[in-house]
């Protein structure tokens, strides 16, 4: 089968985390809706496809200069699918789960940028932990729990994922200026995050030659 172009597989990438959006804004409540959120992180390590937080430790592990220009593919291709399934679920949302999800951006679009920068931070460490931890966990069930229990617990911290927020900031309508500082620091945030991790490790004077 002919591989598709980053690009595209990083659409698919975005997609799939608006589905895990679309389910939690759904949810009865924020337990069920982040657990099932975790398909959508699930498809994309099982399909390979493309997802910005997913690779920022590349910046580590393999280069800085082959990687730069991937994840400014990865995130546009991740903003060009959430883009396009925020608003298709806002045109064919239930009112209940339209509220829910303006809720949720008006509330993200309130924090101040450096609480953004800390959530964001914390949700990078994790996203790390799901997945290196599915490419590396040889036994089933455990690849299973290391993509969901981040997931879970990403969500119910209040930590901010910078590719779920551009969904949930789509499908609200709620795109402006404050929203795009606030991608722009979430970004960051996830970088800075997903790299701490690699980072302690390279230095580590356990470190394998």
């Amino acid at each position: 089968m002919k591989k598709l172009p980053l690009f595209l597989i990083s659409v698919l990438g975005g997609v799939s985390i608006s589905i895990g959006g679309t389910v939690f804004i759904n949810a009865p409540n924020a337990v069920i809706g982040s657990f099932l959120f975790s398909l959508g992180l699930f498809l994309i390590c099982h399909f390979k496809w493309g997802l910005y937080t997913g690779r920022v430790q590349n910046l580590v592990e393999v280069s800085v200069k082959n990687t730069i220009p991937e994840l400014v593919i990865v995130y546009l291709g991740n903003l060009a699918g959430t883009l396009f399934a925020g608003y298709l679920i806002r045109f064919c949302s239930r009112a209940e789960a339209l509220l829910n999800v303006e809720g949720i951006a008006q509330y993200k679009l309130s924090l101040s940028l450096l609480d953004v920068l800390v959530l964001s931070f914390f949700c990078g460490i994790l996203m790390y932990v799901a997945v290196t931890g599915f490419k590396r966990i040889e036994d089933s069930v455990g690849k299973h729990l290391v993509v969901i229990l981040p997931v879970m617990v990403f969500i119910n911290s209040g930590f901010e994922h910078s590719i779920a927020d551009l969904f949930y900031i789509s499908a609200a309508n709620a795109w402006g200026i404050e929203a795009i500082k606030f991608s722009a620091v979430a970004a960051i945030g996830n970088l800075l995050g997903g790299c701490m991790i690699p980072l302690v490790m390279l230095f580590s004077p356990e470190r394998k030659p």
